[in-house]
């Protein structure tokens, strides 16, 4: 195996780790768009959300990735606010 293999399997291994990851944090995302529904409350939290990256891009032990981790998280959190507001449709309710 080359060192170009051995970097691909390992990228192949994280990847299967962020897939688990990320259906485990979509059905969170279910919960919390009932909550939301049952409570009235809006999907977006714009607050919360910036908080929310502050902490975690702290959390780099790289901070050179910080720009590059925004772009990633922000993206993470549009599909969260989708796949809520989804949600929140086919109950008939809107998704703000």
């Amino acid at each position: 195996m080359t060192v170009l293999d051995e970097k691909r399997y390992r990228i192949n291994q994280i990847d299967a780790e962020l897939t688990k990851l990320f259906e485990e944090r979509m059905k969170t995302v279910e919960e919390i768009a009932a909550w939301k529904m049952d409570n009235n409350m809006p999907v977006f939290d714009p607050s919360r959300e910036e908080n929310n990256i502050r902490r975690n891009t702290a959390l780099l032990e790289d901070h050179h990735l910080a720009g590059y981790f925004e772009l990633w998280y922000r993206f993470t959190m549009k599909i969260s606010k989708d796949y809520q507001k989804d949600i929140l449709s086919k109950h008939g309710k809107e998704g703000r």
